[in-house]
């Protein structure tokens, strides 16, 4: 069962993420197809369902023109290696530039 701590924060990132795909201007099907997962895994990660799937969420952000930095280990205080994962991602998320939109090229033509 997840704790309620590592609930909020994937629910956090999920938000975090949701934003970010909604300024990009995608769907969650087109946010699938760039980033190699299905739709579904999106809207589960956007809710914070998404648990034990914290690789495929750097998928998402990586697709998303997010790019992850590294957090140095004295920084995570989480005592469980789900919240460790969820806390170094929050904080290693950083936007770089925005995702590609592929409804901008379909309009140009």
């Amino acid at each position: 069962m997840t704790q309620p701590r590592t609930r909020r924060q994937l629910v956090q990132l999920g938000a975090m993420l949701r934003k970010a795909r909604v300024e990009a201007g995608l769907t969650q099907e087109q946010l699938g197809e760039l980033a190699g997962v299905s739709r579904q895994l999106v809207s589960r990660v956007e809710d914070g369902s998404a648990r034990g799937e914290i690789g495929r969420v750097a998928q998402i952000a990586t697709a998303l023109g997010l790019r992850l930095v590294a957090v140095p280990a004295s920084q995570r205080t989480a005592p469980s290696a789900d919240q460790l994962a969820i806390q170094d991602m929050l904080s290693r998320i950083r936007r770089t530039e925005p995702a590609p939109n592929p409804q901008a090229s379909e309009s140009d033509d």
